[in-house]
């Protein structure tokens, strides 16, 4: 029969470091309510440039009814590969896509912005003639892994890239046009770039052609992210038509943090990740949730715990004291074991050259990887409830993409659970594991947005409304 342990006897030092991890209702309630007051001055004229959740306007201001048709493109730019995509709407739940994935030689990623966009526009050029659409002028929506200034729906600045790419000469321009200039030297096809959105954005107009009460997209990978849809009134930014009522929020809610309004629960493991990390003092919120720092967070507690002699006593210490070793896939390995099995802890033990580990060392790591990733959904929660009581809707679909959410055993169910404590109980809401990408969103985008272009030829495009 396998051994029970109880972490307060078997592991004590594991367990008082672990009590450091465990916050409180109140300390929930009172993250969620800091996060509304930055969302609040992220929106607002005034104050938007001292928010840490600075709520960026995506200039998507229309919701899919499930009852769209026809066919449309997309391009999803990553930080590791790019994706086009051909998508067809042929009935209320039939999605078509035909893709192509692309990998962006290392030469062009650090060359200069124009080459980026060149091997774009060649790649897509070919897609376009293999699928035998590059004479139909499809609207072409752009779904963007980075940051951008976006100024309106098909005007998005650059304001940075992340380490995989180099091509600083793109940085202040506007990534949808250096998209039209690199298209342009193609003149034998014919396709219309209609706008770009962000990955969160994309997940949740993706998962709201199929349930249209969607109103938030999560993101939880190696980035943390959410988007939401706001009433326009709100948006003290927008200077567009006052007529349109809605608009999709980014929140780029990873900064929430920054200025301080997190440290009455950080503790020193949360200080030294955010210290030896390559961007010291930012995106502190995503060091709480982000997938990388959830693992690396778990390294550093291991090693201080195997220094002390409390867990692994006898082990070597070179490959767990390497900075962000252990990754998602294995800190989601460690706890995917049935209770008092260590198989998998052991596997993945063996990677850093710890063998034959006690029980007890294995059930104290899994405690720790439990410990950790419950705080992390815990904080999740603190900000989906913020989202939810600001919409005041009575039921929400929300999107969420991201490995964490989807693999991990028990993450989505404690966001659920302390969604729920927090969130007001007339407002109800389900999360929903997004089944396509964020590039059918900017399909969608790009469909929506070539319909109210051209709303008054319809023989340009058709769109059943």
């Amino acid at each position: 029969m396998a051994k029970t342990f109880n972490p307060e006897e078997d592991f004590p030092e594991v367990y008082k470091v672990c009590k450091l991890f465990n916050p409180s209702i109140d300390d929930l309630e009172k993250i969620k309510q800091a996060m509304d007051r930055e969302i609040t001055m992220g929106l607002s004229r005034d104050h938007h440039d001292r928010s840490t959740v600075p709520c960026h306007l995506s200039y998507v201001q229309d919701l899919p009814t499930g009852r769209e048709r026809g066919q449309f493109l997309a391009l999803e730019m990553m930080p590791t590969n790019c994706r086009i995509m051909l998508v067809k709407f042929s009935s209320e739940r039939d999605i078509y896509t035909s893709s192509k994935c692309v990998i962006m030689p290392h030469t062009v990623a650090a060359g200069r912005g124009t080459e980026v966009f060149t091997f774009l526009a060649t790649s897509i050029a070919n897609f376009v003639k293999e699928k035998k659409v590059d004479k139909d002028n499809l609207p072409l929506g752009i779904a963007f892994a980075f940051t951008l200034k976006k100024l309106a729906l098909d005007v998005g600045i650059l304001v940075s890239w992340t380490k995989e790419f180099g091509a600083q000469g793109a940085i202040g321009k506007d990534v949808v046009q250096l998209l039209r200039d690199a298209l342009a030297k193609f003149p034998e096809i014919s396709v219309d770039v209609m706008g770009i959105i962000n990955v969160g954005a994309g997940s949740l107009l993706a998962l709201c052609w199929a349930q249209p009460d969607t109103r938030i997209g999560l993101i939880m990978g190696s980035i943390a992210n959410s988007c939401y849809v706001e009433r326009v009134e709100r948006c003290e930014t927008y200077e567009g038509d006052e007529f349109r009522r809605l608009m999709i929020i980014n929140s780029d809610w990873a900064h929430f943090g920054d200025t301080g309004q997190l440290d009455f629960i950080r503790n020193e493991f949360d200080r030294l990740l955010d210290t030896d990390s390559i961007n010291p003092g930012t995106r502190i919120y995503e060091k709480f949730s982000g997938a990388l720092c959830m693992g690396e967070l778990v390294r550093i507690i291991v090693l201080r715990l195997m220094k002390a002699g409390a867990i692994f006593a006898e082990d070597r210490r070179d490959y767990i004291g390497i900075q962000w070793k252990l990754d998602m896939v294995s800190l989601i390995e460690i706890v995917s074991d049935p209770p008092g099995v260590y198989t998998k802890a052991q596997e993945v033990m063996d990677k850093f050259r710890i063998r034959h580990c006690k029980e007890r060392d294995l059930a104290a790591l899994k405690y720790i990887c439990d410990t950790v990733t419950n705080r992390a959904a815990m904080l999740v929660a603190s900000g989906v409830s913020c989202l939810i009581d600001r919409m005041r809707l009575p039921q929400i679909s929300i999107a969420v993409d991201g490995g964490i959410y989807r693999l991990h055993p028990t993450f989505a169910t404690v966001l659920n659970k302390y969604t729920r404590l927090l969130a007001n109980p007339n407002y109800n809401f389900e999360f929903v594991i997004t089944q396509d990408s964020c590039g059918v969103g900017a399909a969608i985008m790009a469909g929506m947005a070539h319909a109210n272009k051209y709303k008054t030829d319809a023989k340009l495009f058709t769109m059943d409304y």
